[in-house]
């Protein structure tokens, strides 16, 4: 993932790519009937990033009554109420989520029990909530999906495939490179073949990339 923003990005571009919103890591804390509800969200790139955040935080907060979670990583998602009643609180975390109309995230909400029984509809609109205001005062940042490629390609070709480049929509990830050939890297929509079938150009090669954050 290119934390930074690339090069000669056009707001007519991003229209050739899919996009998510997903959000900074965050922390917040409300107190719901003397139990206090802790907030943490982040953004994670895969199932196995989730994973390691709730392991993270649920060993932070070791002490806490439950550390409940839910993760939305595109068409992958989970929730746990860890030890609450059914249903009140890992779906309530994700349903926030999904409301916010965010995606590749994770939260995970600890609870330290105030000694007040909430009861089922106090605990859906508490864990709801809690993960409600993380998610509000959360910095948003957004990502094109797509990869990354490098393309090699001769002097009196440049003009030529850059031009091409432009038309297409691509980013360029960074300046190109001089050298004994002109090295371009560029940020392309993920499935899509570049066609430089009229020009000579060296071997291709494609990087583990996928996000781009703009």
């Amino acid at each position: 993932m290119i934390s930074e923003n690339p090069l000669s990005m056009k707001d007519e571009n991003e229209k050739h790519f899919d996009s998510f919103v997903s959000i900074e890591k965050t922390r917040e804390r409300v107190t719901i009937q003397r139990s206090i509800f802790i907030s943490t969200a982040g953004h994670v790139e895969n199932v196995d990033e989730a994973k390691s955040f709730i392991s993270a935080i649920s060993k932070e907060f070791n002490d806490a009554n439950h550390n409940c979670w839910a993760y939305k990583v595109g068409e992958f998602e989970l929730c746990s109420d860890n030890g609450e009643p059914s249903g009140t609180a890992g779906k309530p975390i994700l349903n926030a989520i999904k409301s916010a109309n965010l995606d590749r995230i994770v939260v995970v909400v600890t609870r330290y029990f105030g000694g007040i029984k909430l009861g089922i509809r106090g605990l859906i609109n508490a864990y709801g909530y809690a993960t409600k205001i993380a998610l509000e005062n959360g910095a948003k940042k957004r990502f094109l999906e797509g990869r990354i490629v490098e393309i090699q390609c001769k002097y009196d070709e440049f003009d030529k495939v850059r031009y091409k480049f432009k038309k297409s929509g691509y980013f360029y990830v960074s300046p190109p490179v001089f050298g004994e050939n002109v090295k371009i890297k560029l940020f392309i929509p993920e499935g899509e073949q570049i066609d430089l079938s009229h020009v000579e150009t060296g071997k291709t090669e494609i990087e583990q990339e996928k996000l781009i954050k703009i």
